[in-house]
């Protein structure tokens, strides 16, 4: 017996029930597939303080509420040449350290609840696209199964993107991790630590289970001529954070694995379109991994719907790597700009000589989305700072202005921008500005370019207000206008 879908998701990981649960929400009927039994243990328990907004967002918010996670961790940094400082916890907002098997089983369950069908353990062992639907072979213990889908969500992780398929956003590292007792640690085994040394960085941060985590990242040449002990032993030694340690906790159940940070070539091919790590992975300093997954999964379901319900591909898809593209490129200048401040980019070590040479615009152009990666990574204007409009006494302000005429800056422009309402994608008219960030459609979930047509020649601010009133309550005309005065939008 076949069994039919309206999208199958490969991969129980965070990218792939996000993507379930949003689509299930939408009314679609999704099966995911997994190929390891559940809890299992996984690396990658630091989660930063967005993911709270995107498990409330799931109905999921109690998941994290779990006991067994760690919360309310300070950090201490010593990166660059600098003295350590420490960054309290309100500082560095609510992220928060979890027992991944424990969450991902968690977000199973829930999933589960909504009407999500599992096949797990199980995995796709054949696949074929034909009449505008996938048909796919899904081997288990308990013998085969044939099920169809529309779409084919890749949540698989790095088993998801062959090398051949990939754009290197950074020069590979090696990570190299072990757990010792939290009372291991000479002092404050409370906090996170990050610091710079000669032969890379290191990361230490508790975890859940009494343990505190060490972490570096090393060149890969380095590690394949020392081994990964000595490695992580050199490089702990040559520390101010970590150097205390005894060297006797760190000599058993050390692991490690390749670092890469990079894009998928071809991330939506046909149906079968690549969500989480089979799609991008980030720089592990941005330590914002799986809230980035679960972000872009989020964004995809929306292009997903909006293709099956709405029958236009084209512009889901374009959705889909514009903000793929954005993703990618603005971590990849974070990290980069990040990895610049460090004094240790003067010594002569490889791996800091790497990042040192490194150039986003050497990435390889080979199809249309790659080189939208390459415009968004490198253009002119990515770092320019803009900052917000100033907070304003808007009603003063309102009394002041009322009578004055009012006129559109001769700096502003409009263009074409993708935007989401509802559950779809479409494509509005959006204000253009030096001031704004971005183009704009929508201020506070309001639609701007539509208001700005009462701007008729004569019009002052109080019959604009007056106008606008009609749409909108008073107080959302008040945010309105204090922010598009501010920005220089209005005169």
């Amino acid at each position: 017996m076949v069994q039919e879908f309206e999208i199958v998701v490969i991969g129980a990981g965070p990218a792939g029930l996000t993507a379930a649960i949003r689509l299930m929400e939408m009314g679609h009927s999704v099966a995911l597939v997994e190929q390891e039994a559940f809890p299992r243990p996984q690396i990658g328990e630091s989660l930063s303080p967005g993911v709270w907004h995107i498990f409330a967002y799931l109905g999921a918010g109690e998941l994290l509420e779990d006991t067994h996670y760690l919360r309310d961790i300070p950090a201490r940094v010593a990166w660059g040449k600098g003295e350590p400082a420490l960054l309290e916890a309100g500082q560095r907002g609510a992220g928060l350290m979890v027992n991944r098997a424990r969450m991902d089983a968690h977000l199973l369950a829930l999933a589960v609840g909504k009407g999500l069908h599992v096949f797990q353990p199980a995995k796709v062992v054949a696949s074929s696209f034909r009449n505008d639907q996938y048909e796919l072979k899904i081997q288990s213990a308990a013998g085969n199964e044939q099920i169809t889908s529309r779409v084919v969500l890749d949540g698989r992780g790095r088993k998801g993107a062959h090398s051949r398929e990939r754009i290197e956003l950074a020069p590979a590292s090696v990570g190299i991790w072990t757990n010792v007792p939290s009372n291991a640690m000479p002092a404050r085994p409370h906090e996170t630590r990050i610091e710079t040394v000669d032969e890379g960085w290191i990361w230490g941060a508790p975890v859940p289970g009494n343990q505190y985590r060490i972490m570096v990242f090393a060149d890969p040449e380095s590690v394949k001529e020392k081994g990964p002990a000595r490695v992580l032993q050199q490089m702990r030694s040559n520390s101010r954070l970590f150097a205390p340690l005894a060297n006797d906790t760190l000599n058993t159940g050390i692991k490690s694995c390749l670092v890469n940070a990079y894009v998928h070539t071809r991330p939506w091919d046909e149906r079968f379109i690549k969500i989480g790590e089979a799609a991008f992975t980030l720089d592990p300093l941005s330590s914002t991994g799986v809230e980035a997954a679960m972000r872009f999964s989020l964004q995809t379901a929306i292009a997903v719907h909006t293709m099956l319900s709405d029958g236009n591909p084209a512009l889901a898809r374009a959705f889909y790597e514009s903000k793929l593209a954005d993703a990618v490129a603005s971590h990849c200048r974070w990290t980069s700009d990040y990895y610049a401040q460090s004094g240790k980019l003067e010594t002569p070590s490889s791996f800091w000589a790497k990042r040192r040479n490194f150039r986003l615009d050497d990435i390889t152009v080979s199809n249309d989305f790659t080189a939208l990666v390459k415009q968004r990574s490198t253009r002119e204007d990515a770092a320019r700072e803009i900052k917000e409009p100033p907070a304003i006494p808007i009603d003063p302000l309102i009394r002041f202005l009322w009578d004055k005429p009012v006129r559109l800056s001769d700096q502003l422009a409009f263009s074409s921008e993708f935007a989401v309402t509802g559950y779809r994608v479409e494509i509005r008219r959006a204000l253009v500005h030096p001031n704004l960030l971005r183009p704009m459609v929508y201020l506070n979930q309001i639609e701007i370019p539509p208001l700005l047509n009462a701007l008729h020649e004569g019009a002052t601010y109080g019959t604009v207000i007056e106008t606008w009133c009609r749409h909108v309550t008073y107080t959302e005309v008040k945010k309105v206008l204090g922010f598009l005065w501010g920005a220089e939008v209005l005169q």
